[in-house]
């Protein structure tokens, strides 16, 4: 009774490891178009549920391993595909989800193939047309080890970075100056564009509107590159009246020059200011004197002590140089 029981109920564990081997080759081996969204305020992996029937009708040895004895009763391959497609979800390997939003972007015929935002559906019934989130975790790639190994380095990096070569301290500057410098020349032109236009033509239009979006995979940032903003109707917001506008800017951009014009000669902004000077002429001193030390022993020709001493004295110089430069200062103060 028990022994028949055992084998007429609920599936074994080899059954279900089985079934569990095939849910994590399914997703790890991309055998099943799986692609990334948001679900809640968590990032998961969403396939179709035709996509799925697909792979496992014509992969009848697959469906054999998986499906317990009980269920091979179906008379056809799609049966068994289904059947066990349906063991599947009831076992808790995928969930079914739904469209976060149900009509396509404006200026769009047609929804994408895949949906960035899904939720949590409801009735948990298995359907060809629905889309399902995988439950079974992605195992680790070996990237993640180094990506982990590189942090570690990273960090060793920065704690020693007091120490690094100047050669070092210059480039590491002038590397984050130039990438500060390119995002927020991006932002500045994105906006007066959009202040222009919505000056001019009162548009709302934006370039590159999914720069900034967290939800666009990377491939979709500059699709579209110009769009204009519209409501959930796809109709353009209606803009204020030309003279209202230019006010509107005028008073923007007087503002931005009376803070400018008013910056405190105290407080954070001060500090701000002051620690960029100090890092400016900083690299300014250090490179004047390494070019002076490499050019005194190029001309000189000497040996490793002559060398010594020359960096001696072109040091003792340019701090007789400052101390002088501030003691003629303070004398003219007085």
């Amino acid at each position: 009774m028990g022994a028949a029981k055992e084998k007429g109920g609920a599936p074994s564990s080899a059954v279900k490891d089985a079934m569990s081997t095939l849910a994590e080759e399914l997703l790890t081996r991309n055998l099943v178009e799986s692609r990334p969204a948001i679900e809640g305020r968590e990032r998961v992996e969403i396939f179709r549920g035709q996509d799925l029937l697909a792979y496992l009708s014509e992969h009848p040895e697959a469906v054999a391993k998986a499906l317990p004895n009980a269920a091979k009763n179906s008379s056809s391959a799609a049966e068994q595909a289904k059947t066990l497609a349906t063991l599947m979800l009831k076992r808790g390997l995928f969930t079914r989800s739904e469209r976060l939003f149900k009509k396509p972007k404006p200026g769009k015929q047609r929804l994408t193939k895949f949906p960035r935002k899904v939720f949590y559906c409801q009735d948990q019934a298995f359907a060809e047309g629905a889309f399902f989130t995988w439950k079974v975790q992605r195992p680790a790639t070996p990237w993640v080890a180094v990506g982990s190994y590189l942090l570690v380095l990273l960090v060793i990096a920065c704690c020693l970075f007091p120490l690094a070569p100047f050669k070092v301290k210059q480039g590491v500057f002038y590397t984050s100056l130039t990438m500060l410098s390119a995002i927020f020349a991006i932002v500045g032109f994105r906006c007066a564009v959009y202040a222009l236009i919505w000056t001019v033509a009162g548009k709302y239009v934006w370039i590159v509107p999914n720069l900034f979006a967290d939800n666009v995979p990377i491939t979709e940032v500059f699709s579209p590159f110009v769009e204009e903003e519209k409501n959930k109707h796809g109709k353009p917001y209606p803009a204020p009246a030309l003279s209202k506008r230019i006010v509107a800017v005028a008073g923007l951009l007087y503002l931005l020059w009376f803070s400018y014009r008013n910056t405190p000669e105290k407080g954070y902004g001060a500090k701000l200011r002051s620690s960029s000077d100090n890092l400016f002429d900083y690299l300014l001193e250090h490179g004047s004197l390494n070019r002076r030390i490499q050019d005194d022993s190029a001309n000189t020709g000497g040996g490793d002590d002559a060398a010594k001493d020359s960096d001696a004295e072109f040091a003792e110089a340019v701090i007789q140089e400052e101390a002088g430069g501030d003691g003629g200062d303070g004398h003219d103060e007085l």
